[in-house]
């Protein structure tokens, strides 16, 4: 998909939205799945990045949980797991779109819903992993990061299963209303054939 004043203000879009996601439970990789599904790879991980800037910024306004504080203390776990898990979602999205060729929409919902599941997992496998490599003896309040991990993993499994049902209805509707394709990159576009330069009587067509 080519980079156009569309994708790039979808773009804007979804990296403004991680703001309202990031304020709601389970739900703060959505606007990633869904650049991930609709939008290129260079835009895909702008919108990871914006995802993770946030999960920054939320953390210095609201330090009172142990990501909070493990984000405060080495914000780059913040950043590379989500760009990571970004680009592993839209590759694994167009796998399987290149496997599977889908034309129905049970088949597309299906892509859609399986790389927004394994994008939701990456991202919780790439966090927790940085967490018990960098910050083994991080503790905030009574809390260490052994005691926090299976809180995150149970979240994590949440938040899968949320991105699973909810991604691909908001990208497929993306995909129909706003790109007026009905397809985008769920299967190939056709190629338009070409009408007859000349009419009845041996006339160029205008």
């Amino acid at each position: 998909m080519k980079i156009n004043t569309r994708s790039i203000t979808l773009a804007a879009t979804l990296a403004a939205l991680c703001c309202v996601t990031g304020l709601l439970p389970y739900v703060f990789f959505l606007p990633v799945a869904v650049a991930a599904t609709t939008l290129s790879v260079g835009i895909t991980a702008f919108v990871g990045l914006a995802f993770g800037a946030v999960s920054i910024a939320y953390s210095f306004l609201m330090p009172t949980s142990f990501v909070a504080a493990a984000f405060i203390e080495a914000p780059y776990i913040a950043i590379l797991p989500r760009v990571a898990a970004a680009l592993g979602c839209i590759g694994f999205y167009r796998l399987l779109t290149r496997l599977a060729k889908p034309q129905r929409y049970a088949a597309k919902f299906a892509c859609v819903s399986g790389a927004a599941a394994v994008g939701s997992i990456l991202n919780t496998v790439f966090v927790v992993g940085l967490f018990a490599l960098v910050l083994p003896d991080l503790t905030a309040g009574a809390t260490t990061v052994w005691v926090a991990i299976p809180t995150m993993l149970i979240n994590g499994a949440i938040e899968c299963a949320c991105m699973a049902a909810l991604a691909p209805p908001v990208t497929l509707t993306l995909d129909k209303v706003v790109f007026k394709r009905g397809t985008g990159r769920l299967a190939p576009e056709k190629t338009p054939v070409a009408s007859d330069d000349k009419n009845d009587n041996g006339e160029q067509s205008e």
